[in-house]
């Protein structure tokens, strides 16, 4: 046995010698020796990006430590540095790589965890960087040489050589095909490369030669190209992208047999076995915790960190990856016998956790990720058990226990319902040994969705599909609009096409340049015209961007009598590719946007600046005359906070301020401060407004540019839309002034009303119209009480009979009302219980009785009864019941000749 000294080999070492403990590395101490050791060699150190991948559209999560630096992989002389290192968090729960539904079944899946990881940009070579590796693994974390071996591409002799040169023996540098060590971006064109991966012999007896030995990092070395018809060409500049498992490596450093029991997660499970224990419930106190306590760790761990980073749980993308690992977690909850909210009692020993500093978010959002958690816990657990009550009858149902599957209606049902993710009724069918034919509730969504019952797919998902030939003879539109000098300019017919949606008949074009805006980010596209060489014009009624770098026209006549179709064919000469055309935006509907989407950003900064708290942007609607905006918050905002915000954004608007729009890189708008939405994804560029000292967010919306035009502004409401989730409207600039002149118009009119000097003599004089409203209101119910008890409103009652029970049935004065109907009703029925009673005042009719003393019959069956033989409707219980008569009651006569029959009728 050798050991590699800091020069090469060394000498051969006794079993006594190389039996010895490893360092014992906490995962803070990991993080920090890793950065430091690639810093002391030139490495720039970068901070952990978010969990969005906002720099990469194809992603739903940040799955990988390289992912931020993607741009400088393909464009290497574009990198600020040459060389960096990072701790990165990441997520693998949804998309291309999920590793949800292995957590807590493996010893190392999670979804989420942290990569460490080295780069260069054409900073060192292959040689440096398996150089690099090897010292801080044998070196710097003392690991034993002969628990070590690594893998190649089986053709990349240089990098055969390479670990020769470091001192591994033959037997120790195993030969791979290109399935296991030839890396690239994707299925498509760019960069890619051989790879080596270095691994960690576990010495479990428990597990097979191969499973062994444990993945602990893999170095890619990015020297070729891939081209779109599958060749490989040498790169001008290699690069190097390395990833290690934060929690694999302490899980080596610690002894650990699986990463559920490193540091990394000790506090948390003894969080969850603290919470059994408060229970009464009994737990297993084994070193390996239960898998039931490994998911709750492992989603409790992800779904704080995917709140700190903005996402908030919803029904679609992100924000329903994350309502699933908080029903998970939850049903895992219950299986170990937790049947109330706990998660929340769970944020302190996560904090234990990360008491280094790494990632400041999770103590500034504490406030905030508490909330949304807890509202969400909330909301499921009172669904929970009724959805699990109908699994279990299915599972009890004799007819399905040939199949033992569940049928997919009821899986639908269930999600529809009771809010269950799919795979969470894959896994309860699992646990049972039943399964679910998902490719049946595949179909069943699809159907509901043609029948409208559920929105699978958006109209602009269609539009893509529809728009596909567009985007592939790259039919582009430069969007000018940002220039206001621009919003009325000539421009020129791209592409042009008339088609069916429905029984609607739409003409699209693209044009460029074009200076309609339609980039989305919550601000509603512009409308305006174009008018066309022969001089028609058609009005643009919608603004669509079905695929990036293409903007396109929905159009219509501006001549509402012209039909669309005949209209097409009469300018079809003017309407072609190529044709010159007149584009003017509609500035009145552009300059309201304006202000509600500059307003917006300074909402967002009065809520931050009021509430004293990290509030999180959950969405947003800008409209020409009002704005809406969606924000994370677990409670109501009080009067007296509204009115705060209200002010604070008044005051900054009537100072004053210019509005600055930036041009930035991603990386360098993140760092100075700017705010990303995490509902939005972003490119290698991003725009950047700024109102300095006030606000910074990343926005690729249309602005004012003073906020003077903002004033005045004023909140019209403020409501919950969801689980942790606030939704305030308000509106901003002339939009307000016309609230205000609205509200005002019927004030003098109600002034005079009152005969009131001005608002304030008015309040006072409505106030006391209103208490003696109240006192009016309460002597006309206590008078009427009094005369339902007088008896003599009520004419002589007529005399029937119903099967044996004696009935009377009574004429109420047609001036007096129902109230007084149902409480005479009470009364005869307390003070005369051997009858039962059949009030009628003109169409109304009531039936009344004292059930102990009235058995054969109840109103309701009364009641019933007589509308069977006479038009009408109504019903009631066993002592009351009311209905409607078609033909209403005025005399003794008309009870004789209509109500009297039909209550003795058989």
């Amino acid at each position: 046995m050798y050991r590699i000294g800091r020069l090469g080999v060394g000498s051969p070492l006794t079993r006594k010698q190389w039996v010895r403990h490893l360092q014992q590395l906490s995962s803070p101490e990991l993080r920090s020796r890793f950065v430091q050791y690639f810093e002391k060699h030139g490495h720039t150190p970068v901070k952990s990006a978010s969990l969005i991948p906002h720099n990469d559209k194809t992603l739903l999560f940040t799955n990988a430590g390289m992912v931020p630096f993607k741009e400088y992989f393909l464009k290497p002389g574009t990198a600020p540095y040459k060389s960096a290192t990072s701790v990165q968090k990441c997520m693998r729960a949804g998309g291309k790589h999920n590793d949800l539904d292995n957590v807590g079944y493996t010893p190392r899946h999670h979804t989420f965890f942290e990569m460490l990881g080295n780069f260069s940009f054409g900073g060192y070579s292959k040689e440096d960087a398996i150089r690099l590796a090897w010292r801080f693994l044998v070196q710097e974390l003392e690991l034993p040489v002969d628990r070590l071996r690594v893998t190649v591409l089986d053709t990349d002799e240089v990098g055969y050589a390479l670990w020769k040169k470091q001192g591994l023996p033959d037997e120790k540098i195993v030969r791979c095909g290109a399935e296991d060590n030839f890396w690239s971006m994707g299925d498509g064109e760019g960069p890619c490369g051989s790879c080596t991966e270095i691994f960690w012999d576990t010495q479990d007896p428990s597990l097979s030669e191969e499973d062994r030995w444990l993945e602990i990092w893999n170095l890619v070395f990015m020297e070729k190209y891939r081209t779109a018809d599958n060749k490989l060409t040498d790169l001008p500049v290699s690069c190097i992208d390395t990833g290690m498992g934060l929690e694999r490596m302490a899980s080596v450093l610690q002894g650990k047999k699986n990463n559920f029991q490193t540091d990394q997660f000790l506090h948390l499970i003894q969080g969850i076995r603290e919470n059994l224990q408060n229970r009464n419930i009994p737990v297993m106190l084994s070193e390996d915790p239960s898998a039931h306590e490994k998911i709750i760790a492992d989603h409790f761990r992800a779904m704080c960190f995917l709140i700190s980073d903005g996402v908030v749980p919803s029904n679609v993308g992100r924000g329903y990856v994350l309502r699933r690992i908080i029903r998970r977690a939850l049903r895992s909850a219950k299986q170990l016998g937790i049947n109330e909210p706990f998660l929340t009692g769970l944020y302190p020993y996560l904090l234990q956790g990360f008491n280094d500093g790494s990632y400041p978010e999770l103590t500034e959002r504490g406030a905030s990720i508490c909330n949304i958690v807890q509202n969400e816990e909330a909301a499921f657990l009172t669904t929970l058990d009724r959805g699990l009550a109908l699994l279990n009858n299915v599972f009890a149902q004799p007819n399905l226990q040939h199949t033992k599957q569940i049928p997919p209606q009821i899986a639908f049902q269930l999600y529809d319902t009771f809010g269950f993710p799919f795979d969470l009724t894959l896994n309860i069918a699992l646990e049972k040994g039943w399964t679910v034919d998902m490719k049946a509730v595949e179909e069943l969504k699809e159907k509901q969705r043609q029948m409208g019952k559920e929105s699978w797919k958006s109209d602009s998902a269609l539009d893509k599909g529809r728009f596909a030939e567009w985007r592939n003879k790259n039919i582009l539109s430069r969007f000018t609009g940002y220039d206001r000098t621009l919003l009325d300019q000539e421009s020129q017919i791209v592409a042009v096409d008339i088609h069916k949606k429905g029984k609607k008949t739409l003409v699209t074009m693209a044009i460029d340049p074009c200076p309609f805006y339609g980039l989305g980010g919550g601000q509603v596209p512009d409308s305006g015209s174009v008018t066309l060489s022969n001089g028609q014009e058609w009005h643009v009624v919608d603004v669509l961007q079905p695929y990036e770098g293409g903007l396109v026209l929905s159009v219509a006549p501006s001549d509402p009598k012209r039909n669309i179709e005949k209209s097409f064919e009469e300018d079809r000469e003017f309407l072609q590719s190529g044709s010159l055309i007149r584009a003017k935006v509609d500035l009145d509907k552009r300059e309201g946007a304006e202000v509600h989407h500059t307003a917006t950003h300074m909402l967002n900064a009065g809520l931050r600046s009021i509430l004293k708290t990290d509030i999180v942007q959950a969405g947003s609607m800008v409209e020409p005359k009002k704005l809406r905006f969606d924000f994370t918050y677990g409670k109501p905002l009080t009067t007296e906070q509204l009115q705060a915000i209200e002010n604070w954004v008044n005051q900054i608007t009537i100072t004053g301020g210019e509005t600055n729009v930036k041009m930035m890189s991603l990386t360098d708008a993140v760092s100075s401060g700017a705010i990303a939405a995490f509902s939005e994804k972003y490119g290698e560029t991003v725009r950047v407004i700024e109102v300095p000292g006030v606000s910074r967010e990343l926005c690729g919306g249309t602005h004012v540019d003073d906020i003077r035009r903002l004033y005045p502004f004023k909140i019209l409401s403020e409501t919950s839309v969801a689980a942790g989730t606030r939704r305030i409207e308000a509106v901003a600039g002339l939009s307000c002034v016309e609230w205000y002149r609205k509200a005002y118009e019927p004030v003098p009119d109600l002034l005079k009303l009152l005969r009131a000097s001005d608002t304030k003599d008015g309040v006072a004089k409505l106030d006391k119209t209103l208490q003696q409203t109240k006192a009016l209101q309460k002597r006309l119910e206590t008078l009427t009480e009094k005369l339902a008890r007088a008896g003599e409103t009520v004419v002589h009652p007529v005399e029937a009979q119903i099967n044996d029970v004696p009935v009377r049935i009574h004429i109420v004065d047609a001036d007096l009302d129902i109230p007084f109907m149902q409480k005479r009703a009470r009364v005869l029925k307390e003070s005369q219980g051997e009858w039962a009673h059949v009030l009628v005042n003109k169409n109304t009719i009531m039936v009344a009785l004292d059930p102990s003393q009235v058995q054969t019959e109840t109103a309701n069956s009364i009641l019933k009864h007589m509308l069977r033989h006479i038009k009408g409707g109504g019903g009631g219980q066993k002592d009351f019941a009311q209905g409607k008569l078609a033909i209403p009651i005025t005399s003794v006569q008309d009870i004789e000749n209509s109500l009297v029959p039909a209550l003795t009728a058989q």
